[in-house]
């Protein structure tokens, strides 16, 4: 069986495709697995064992002649490309007589090209209680599965000498602290004020170390929190090397963004908080908690907001102190 799997973004929604993977090998006996993804992605699926080719969206290489075709973009160029490959089967999103459609899907149902218009894709999606991964196993008739990321030897040293760096000793427990969450969702962020006060209770209570994490537009604000309570910002890195370095942590606070995805994918105890997005969307693996914010309109994948108090305002200090030392106890 030789099977394409068609997701190019995001970063985060690509680490977590990578699920699929030992389901679809499970189904198929010793299927070729190849993965077309965008440039943006592609680092994260670089040494993964059980993908056989990978391709990248920009440089739209020959890709014909598969048994299976997966179009997990509801993006009509995707779409387009999905139609128009030689395959027995197309599973997922297609193009079909110039508009996108799908396969059966519950995914789909709740996307941008849902047979039932986006105002009750909309309605679907806040309903929702099946995980990401759920849906997916649904689509392809797989068992669910971890995701597939490992660090490479060399990049775990990477991720040990970031911390050494910092001046963390290592019989420090390191909890990584991700409560900003860029410029494309800015409400998914908690408060840099709420995040101080987390961190200096952390450090009192607990005697643990917070590493600031953050991408290239969280650094001011990560700064003005490490200056505000003493703990180390870890910087910017590369995509990679921001993996290796949320793999020297204990335990991770992280708003529903790429940082989560990481640690997720290593594994690490987990404190998860949401308002603005789907928290029924985000598979745990029993990993660790979600904290929801009691707002009766979260959920609403806006962009912008007036309201006051903002969603991510309601989930208290104290509620976020006392998840993670939950965490921090089963490590024990």
């Amino acid at each position: 069986m030789k099977i394409l799997i068609v997701k190019l973004g995001a970063i985060g929604d690509v680490l977590r495709t990578t699920s699929l993977l030992p389901g679809l090998r499970d189904k198929f006996r010793e299927p070729t697995i190849d993965w077309l993804t965008a440039s943006s992605a592609k680092d994260i699926l670089l040494n993964n064992p059980q993908i056989n080719r990978l391709a990248i969206w920009e440089e739209r290489e020959p890709l014909n002649d598969y048994q299976l075709v997966i179009g997990l973009e509801d993006d009509k160029e995707a779409c387009e490309f999905v139609s128009s490959r030689r395959a027995e089967q197309v599973v997922g999103a297609y193009l079909k007589n110039g508009k996108q459609t799908y396969t059966p899907s519950g995914w789909f149902d709740m996307s941008m090209i849902s047979r039932f218009g986006l105002e009750q894709a909309n309605v679907l999606k806040k309903k929702n209680q099946n995980t990401y991964q759920r849906h997916m196993a649904a689509l392809l008739g797989i068992e669910l599965s971890p995701y597939v990321f490992n660090l490479t030897p060399e990049e775990g040293e990477y991720g040990e000498q970031v911390i050494r760096n910092l001046g963390i000793g290592k019989r420090e427990t390191v909890v990584g602290i991700n409560t900003g969450a860029g410029k494309r969702w800015p409400l998914k962020s908690w408060g840099i004020e709420q995040t101080i006060e987390l961190v200096k209770r952390l450090r009192k209570e607990l005697g643990v170390v917070s590493l600031i994490l953050g991408g290239d537009q969280e650094q001011e604000r990560n700064a003005l929190i490490a200056k505000e309570t003493g703990m180390p910002s870890a910087g910017s890195h590369s995509l990679r090397g921001f993996a290796a370095v949320i793999g020297q942590t204990k335990a991770l606070v992280s708003s529903d963004s790429l940082a989560m995805h990481f640690g997720i994918a290593l594994r690490k105890r987990l404190v998860i908080f949401f308002g603005p997005t789907s928290s029924a969307e985000i598979e745990l693996y029993g990993l660790g908690e979600k904290l929801l914010s009691p707002i009766e309109c979260s959920v609403c994948y806006k962009k912008s907001c007036e309201k006051k108090p903002h969603c991510m305002d309601a989930i208290s200090i104290d509620e976020m102190f006392q998840a993670v030392k939950r965490q921090l106890a089963l490590l024990k």
